[in-house]
């Protein structure tokens, strides 16, 4: 009896309830997702960047849309590929994009991206987030530094017709190798690696290889979501909303790049992508 009545008691406790799994509420997934799109597709396009490094941050963080790391890492992969369209096309029509140069890092880069995303799923969560945030805090300095390799560059580096061409193409396919892993693993765009490349060994001006940037890794982007995606590792309820607002806000920044001062930019942005990349490091 006394063991039939400890059962029933026990039994009537009621059980903690489970945490949600997403602190954000349904009603507010599109808004938030549009929102972080636009803000990380515009600071992006502005500098050259697919918005990666800032829409990760924001994925994860609980005053947004609290999502794991790695389906931010993929779902944010999803984004990066109309940033990079969208981007590509608004420097585009200012003549600020290399075509040769964009195809070779974006087919190099497809062969490596994919080999990025699958080593992005056997790192722990902390272990991803612990490599993105120590990325952001060494790529950071390079941004506020392109002036100086610029000027570097003006002294090495002679245009000798069709000799530099095959130059370009080889220069930007090493170049793609390594931005396409880049990108599958940390799912950000590779522009952090490529604008200053393209800078430092072309005859590119900062404008083009900017615009060259944003064009090239819509193709490398657009393999690490099939296979971020084949891994459950792409939120379809944020992804879309996130690519819309991506696409507008890279539009935009491609447009107004153009007429802010470039040491604003640079200086501002080198600034958040410090900040955002220590806090997601020590939060790891």
């Amino acid at each position: 009896k006394i063991i039939t009545r400890l059962t029933s008691t026990s039994s009537k406790i009621p059980k903690p309830n489970k945490p949600p799994a997403s602190s954000t509420p349904p009603s507010n997934v599109p808004l938030k997702s549009f929102a972080v799109g636009t803000i990380a597709g515009l600071a992006g396009s502005l500098v050259g960047l697919g918005g990666g490094f800032i829409m990760i941050p924001l994925m994860t963080s609980v005053s947004f849309l609290s999502l794991g790391q790695h389906i931010a890492h993929g779902t944010s992969l999803f984004a990066v590929t109309t940033t990079g369209l969208a981007g590509g096309l608004s420097y585009g029509q200012d003549g600020n994009v290399n075509l040769c140069s964009a195809g070779a890092i974006a087919v190099s880069g497809v062969m490596t991206a994919r080999l990025g995303a699958k080593f992005s799923n056997r790192l722990s969560q902390k272990q991803l987030k612990k490599a993105l945030g120590g990325f952001m805090v060494l790529v950071a300095p390079i941004v506020p530094l392109k002036p100086y390799l610029m000027s570097y560059k003006e002294k090495k580096i002679e245009d000798d017709g069709s000799e530099s061409k095959w130059k370009l193409i080889a220069v930007s396919s090493c170049i793609g190798l390594f931005s396409g892993f880049m990108a599958g693993l940390l799912g950000v765009g590779g522009g952090a690696v490529v604008v200053p490349a393209l800078t430092l060994f072309t005859p590119m001006d900062h404008y083009t290889a900017l615009g060259t940037s944003l064009t090239a890794m819509g193709l490398p982007a657009a393999v690490g979501t099939w296979t971020h995606f084949q891994a459950g590792n792409v939120n379809l309820r944020v992804a879309p909303f996130l690519a819309v607002g991506s696409l507008v806000g890279a539009y935009c920044g491609g447009r107004m790049a153009v007429k802010v001062d470039e040491d604003f930019l640079r200086t501002g942005f080198s600034g958040m992508m410090v900040t955002l990349g220590i806090r997601t490091f020590l939060k790891a």
